[in-house]
């Protein structure tokens, strides 16, 4: 649980610097294989290129942002995966108590572990969350 504290301090932390997040957002947005360069988002924020350099670099180290070459340039994606590891942390640590609603029903209440160990709707539906990208949910 220690290095669960570690990621999401680190996640939070290199989010809660408005460019960085601004920047985020945009290559959220993005589709796939429509990656932008580093000027390309540079000139989306009205920002310098070295500005996005450095914000890239936090979030490669933290995993968010990977890169593919084409031609001369590197353009820059979100590491989806990545990215719904860490939107999956933060239920688990600050959320006391869920609701699962179906139809306009709650159908299942409890904690993030206390669903999963039901393994009713709530854990079919965050299984196959993982399950479509490729990751083995039961390790997390």
């Amino acid at each position: 649980m220690e290095n669960t504290f570690r990621d999401l301090s680190r996640f939070f932390k290199a989010l809660g610097d408005e460019p960085r997040l601004q920047l985020v957002a945009l290559l959220t947005q993005q589709e796939p294989g429509q990656a932008m360069c580093v000027g390309r988002l540079a000139r989306e924020l009205g920002v310098t290129d070295s500005a996005i350099s450095q914000h890239l670099r936090v979030l490669k180290d933290l995993g968010l942002v990977r890169a593919e070459r084409r031609g001369y340039r590197l353009h820059h994606f979100i590491d989806s995966e990545r990215l719904t590891v860490y939107q999956n942390l933060v239920p688990r640590i600050l959320v006391r108590s869920l609701l699962v609603i179906d139809d306009g029903r709650i159908i299942e209440r409890g904690t993030h572990d206390s669903l999963l160990a039901a393994k009713g709707f709530y854990y079919r539906l965050y299984m196959s969350q993982f399950a479509r990208a490729g990751i083995d949910a039961t390790v997390l």
